[in-house]
């Protein structure tokens, strides 16, 4: 399969559609994803939408892009797929909840709907996909409907089957939105010229370790997404190999015949051998919480297909802050309460070491890895966060 995308190198690809969903994680796919094309497992470079994104756009490592929060802007020293020099680059004109922090964080002002982009073009959206309120979006302006994320969890906290019935419906919702995109570029004639990818920043916990969301450890669950590459000349099905967030932008440069060999990248094009640890990176931000708001905790770990290690950098004490902040914060207590999971849930914020799975790399290899990558730390210019978005990350759950 990975073959198959490398002959792509020769079909002429001219347009990239990269359709992240919110939150859509890999458990909760299946053969309706798999049949558009090739789908890999795929590890996530953070936990959080902003550096998922940078690590997306530009092929490196939280670490040596800097962007860790939504008060980040990336550095302009580095280049990403949304600066291209010979390309028009636009995030989707649907503004609604998922837009305007893409905008001020990549320093891209330019946004049209799908069937507007102007050829040669990169068009980006992040979809609701499985992002709380689930299911509870307009499609046609990404506004939320009726409640909030936190509204929403505070409703139905303690009832894991309604939770799960509806985050399905909201993946099902974001794949709709996906045929609709594939189905536009058919509509315009451009279909073989055009590559559509269709993927997720991060998972989502849905009641597993007593825990809602995906502001959390890193866990499977939250780790691996999905990635889909769309074309005619692609065949469909799983993939039994893993790819890396950061494989996306060294991928996609090579089939646009873009040379990137003066620009340092950790990832590797998905036809290459020798990506086969992906590391991801949460430093946990709490927004306009004056309880949280110096506590200091970046979780690291490394992952392959199989599972991972995860290094929690902490102090008992903060993790104890951080955990009375979660059971404090209605819905995630409540779900806490409902499956009496305190130890549970506990455990995942204690500073030390875990492993989930059966990785083929021992905690030593994991740790000299982890080492590696934080050898380049970039510092990303932050700016102030105003009220109006203080008030819509609020809505999608983040205060």
């Amino acid at each position: 399969m990975e073959e198959a995308l490398e002959s792509l190198r020769k079909d002429n690809i001219e347009n990239i559609v990269l359709f992240v969903g919110d939150a859509v994680r890999y458990q909760s796919v299946g053969e309706r994803l798999f049949d558009y094309g090739p789908t890999f497992k795929t590890v996530a470079a953070s936990l959080h939408t902003p550096a998922s994104f940078a690590s997306m756009l530009t092929g490196l490592n939280v670490p040596e892009h800097g962007v860790v929060g939504f008060s980040n802007v990336l550095p302009d020293d580095i280049v990403s797929l949304v600066d291209l020099d010979d390309w028009n680059t636009y995030f989707s004109a649907k503004e609604g909840t998922m837009h305007e922090d893409m905008h001020r964080i990549f320093q891209m002002p330019e946004s049209v709907y799908l069937d507007e982009a102007e050829e040669p073009f990169v068009w980006i959206v992040r979809d609701p996909g499985g992002h709380a309120p689930y299911d509870g979006y307009d499609p046609d302006t990404y506004d939320q409907i009726s409640e909030t994320g936190p509204d929403y969890l505070n409703r139905v906290a303690g009832d894991k089957d309604q939770i799960k019935y509806d985050y399905d419906a909201a993946v099902e919702s974001s794949l709709d939105r996906f045929e609709e995109a594939i189905e536009c570029i058919y509509e315009r004639g451009i279909e073989e010229e055009t590559l559509l990818i269709y993927t997720s920043d991060h998972g989502e916990l849905l009641g597993e370790y007593g825990m809602l969301g995906h502001n959390h450890v890193a866990c499977p669950e939250l780790v691996y997404v999905p990635t889909t590459f769309v074309h005619p000349s692609l065949d469909s099905g799983e993939v039994d190999t893993s790819i890396r967030h950061v494989d996306l932008f060294p991928t996609l440069a090579e089939l646009l015949d873009i040379d990137i060999s003066g620009q340092t990248v950790s990832g590797e094009p998905v036809w290459n051998e020798g990506g086969d640890i992906g590391y991801n990176h949460f430093e946990m931000v709490f927004y306009n919480n004056d309880l949280l708001s110096n506590i200091a905790t970046e979780v690291r770990s490394c992952w392959d297909d199989d599972g991972g290690h995860v290094f929690v950098d902490s102090s008992y004490s903060d993790a104890a802050l951080v955990y009375i902040g979660v059971l404090l914060k209605s819905y995630k207590g409540k779900q806490i309460l409902s499956d009496r999971a305190f130890v549970k849930s506990l455990k995942q914020f204690l500073p030390g070491h875990q492993v989930h799975g059966t990785p083929r790399f021992d905690r030593e290899t994991a740790q000299n890895f982890v080492a590696s990558i934080n050898e380049s730390v970039k510092n990303a210019h932050s700016t102030e966060i105003d009220q109006e978005t203080m008030n819509r990350l609020d809505d999608l759950g983040y205060m």
